[in-house]
Parts: structure tokens; sequence; C-alpha cells
């Protein structure tokens, strides 16, 4: 199967950029976009229909798709807007499509990266749009990093419990908006931009999930049959790389371009074109 991975697209903070298509559009069995498409997920949705008729595609919401919006309530208009169509919103969910299952989650973070959890959050409530943009509980309350660790250890919970499953001869594929590696990886392929130069943030954009990388026999609980894949976006760069038994996979945009002021994007290394076999 042919994986056409984008995300950060960030569509509305571009012009001049369109998905490629006609004989400029690579050959792909799949589309999957891993969050940051556009702010309102039913929006993305939207755009994805227009724009990708004849394949499935798996759609994975980002932070800025709830910006201005109500959690909840985006996924659901966004769940509404793809039902009965070739594009699968996954919130800790799962797609099957040719004995490949596609399990999909935002999956924030947990905050935990530099060992200061409780600092992390401080800095990222007072730095971060996120918890000044998006509301929850029918838009009453605005979201804030302790909502969004509860949500990280959800999802946690969720994809650990699929990665318990025996696939026989399927294969998994991990797609999340926030990154699962920690900064630096040593195996990582070559050194892309950062999205952002405090490292008072990575926290925020990153969790060390490396342990669901690694197969791990049965601890009563179930063994770990680990990932084939595991697709992420957020954090603006390219990595390609195996971590364990996983391939980790980023090609996220950024923004821009914006033309005809700006006539590039964020990250130099991002493919349009990018596809992987799985």
């Amino acid at each position: 199967m042919l994986l056409w991975i984008l995300s950060d697209l960030h569509v509305d903070l571009t012009r001049g950029w369109d998905l490629p298509s006609g004989d400029a559009r690579p050959r792909f069995d799949v589309l999957v976009v891993a969050g940051d498409l556009i702010p309102r997920a039913e929006r993305g949705v939207k755009w994805l229909r227009e724009r990708v008729t004849d394949r499935p595609v798996i759609y994975v919401v980002g932070n800025h798709e709830f910006y201005g919006t109500d959690i909840q309530r985006t996924l659901e208009k966004a769940k509404d807007a793809a039902a009965g169509t070739n594009v699968h919103v996954l919130e800790n969910e799962t797609v099957r499509i040719e004995g490949i299952t596609f399990a999909g989650a935002t999956l924030w973070t947990d905050f935990a990266l530099n060992g200061d959890a409780h600092r992390a959050m401080s800095v990222a409530a007072d730095r971060m749009n996120d918890y000044k943009k998006i509301r929850i509980a029918a838009y009453q309350r605005r979201f804030q990093p302790h909502h969004a660790l509860t949500r990280h250890l959800k999802s946690r919970a969720f994809l650990k419990a699929e990665i318990r499953k025996p696939r026989g001869d399927g294969k998994l594929v991990v797609v999340t908006h926030h990154a699962p590696v920690p900064v630096p990886v040593p195996a990582m392929s070559h050194e892309s931009r950062r999205l952002y130069a405090d490292h008072g943030l990575d926290a925020a954009y990153r969790s060390d999930l490396r342990s669901l990388m690694s197969p791990v026999a049965d601890d009563d609980c179930g063994a770990l049959w680990a990932p084939d894949l595991w697709i992420y976006g957020h954090t603006h760069e390219s990595e390609d790389t195996v971590i364990f038994s996983t391939r980790v996979v980023s090609n996220a945009k950024g923004y821009g371009p914006w033309l005809p002021r700006q006539r590039s994007w964020d990250n130099p290394h991002f493919d349009p074109n990018f596809v992987i076999e799985i």
C-alpha cells in the first residue's frame, strides 16, 4: 500500500499553494493528513473531499483545528461531514483498509519530557495559543494544559490497547498530530528546522512514547506488538527513521507560502509528494 503523507498544511495561513493535482499528484492508495489542516475540522473535511474523491483519506485533527471552537463540537461536526464519504476522521479510533489498521488520535502531550510537568504546563498555559483559543464544555470553559494531559492519557491508553492486539499478517499504522519522540533522537536522519526555539515549550509538542515502539513479551496484560509505522505532525519538521522496530515519519509543511511576498514555507524539507510503501 502506498501512503501519501502530509501534515501542518495550514491552508488558512497559505496563499498560492494547493494540494498537487492531475499529473503533479503522486501515485498513492491512501492519503494520510496528520493534523493542522485548517481551523474547524469540518472545514478540513470539506477541503479534503473537494480534492481527493477516489481514494481513502485518514484525517487526524491537530490543535489548530480547534482554534475558535469547542473541541467536542468541532469533532462532532467533522465526523458528520465525513459520514459516508472517503474521509475517515479518527480520534481514539481505528479504521481498517485492505488489511492495514490505522489508529488515530490528536494525542496532545504528557508535559513530562523535561522532568517537570508542572512547570511545563505553566509555561504552556502562559505562552501557547492552544490555551487561549480553544474551548471545552460546550464553549463554557477555556481549554487548559491539565485538560490536554487528560486527553493525552486517554489517547495513550487507547493506542497501547491497539498495540497489544495481535495482528497476524496485518499491519498497524499509528497517526498522531503531536510527536511521540523526544528531541534529539540520535537515529533521526537529518537535522530539521525547529518550529520553536524556546526549549521550555518542548514538552507541549512532544512526549516520549518510544516504549510503545518496541515489542514486549506478555506482562499479564498482553504482549506489545509495536506499530509498523507511526506518522506525526505538529513540529513542522521532516523525519523518516526507525526507532526500535517502528518506522517514524513526519512530513510537515508549516506556515506559508504567502505569495507574492513569501515564496517558501516553514519546513525546507517538506515534500508535497511524499509517499512511502507499507
